[in-house]
């Protein structure tokens, strides 16, 4: 993300747009580092996912489109991703709390095989 808070929709699927083309150099750039070529992968494809998905909703729902920019900027200015992202899983019936003790157990694997 740059210095700036993207605030329409337009402005956030550039922001999309352009992180998913960044993130598809970083895994380049760490091809031999598995955990970050996922990382920037999944990165890559969230952005582009997320960018077509909210292009379709300004064209086709432009005021809901635009009250999600609104959400997003929100959120981005409190800097509270997490919150956000958690609620959203547990709405849509997934177990964001095993997410979360799943990603702590394999950062305790990687802490523990690192010299």
């Amino acid at each position: 993300m740059n210095h700036t808070v993207p605030n329409t929709p337009k402005d956030f699927v550039e922001t999309m747009l352009r992180s998913s083309l960044e993130a598809d150099d970083l895994v380049q750039e760490n091809i031999n580092d598995r955990r970050l070529r996922e990382a920037h992968t999944h990165t890559a494809v969230n952005g582009f996912i997320a960018a077509l998905a909210l292009e379709n909703l300004h064209r086709f729902a432009p005021d809901t489109a635009d009250a999600l920019a609104e959400q997003l900027n929100h959120a981005l200015i409190a800097g509270d991703l997490a919150g956000p992202t958690y609620r959203m899983a547990k709405q849509l019936g997934h177990d964001p709390d095993q997410w979360l003790t799943e990603s702590k157990e394999r950062a305790a694997l990687r802490k523990a095989k690192a010299p």
